[in-house]
């Protein structure tokens, strides 16, 4: 099974597990989640982050998503992954929302990481949108 980290900033992590709950039950309890707060500095969350992913990888690997394309998630995330690199396969998507952490949770029993990667890439594209246009209104 390929094992699910989300980095953020603040609760968000926690809020989308939580909510991730309402959909999956207990299934969403796998997640593993990781906040940065004002009083984290970013060196502790890469620490954090290399911590949770060798608790976490089953050997399958692990998919983190992050909240914000260059934040302190984002960047010490990049860390953690060079740093990793020879012990675990990760994959990482930034920009995480409800519709593609629910494809990952529905997915990462039965797909490989890179095959629940290329799932992803294609859900991420299709997961915001403007209402109006979507709906002609």
């Amino acid at each position: 099974m390929v094992n699910i980290l989300i980095v953020t900033h603040g609760p968000l992590a926690q809020a989308l597990k939580e909510s991730s709950a309402m959909f999956f039950g207990s299934m969403a309890d796998s997640l593993s989640t990781i906040g940065l707060f004002p009083t984290d500095s970013p060196e502790e969350l890469k620490d954090r982050i290399v911590e949770e992913v060798n608790k976490i990888d089953d050997g399958d690997g692990v998919m983190i998503f992050v909240d914000i394309f260059g934040g302190s998630p984002f960047n010490m995330t990049a860390m953690a992954i060079d740093e990793l690199q020879n012990d675990h396969k990760i994959q990482c998507f930034t920009g995480v929302n409800m519709p593609l952490l629910m494809e990952a949770l529905t997915n990462c029993e039965t797909m490989s990481l890179e095959e629940l990667r290329t799932d992803l890439a294609g859900v991420a594209k299709e997961s915001i949108m403007d209402l109006r246009t979507a709906l002609e209104i």
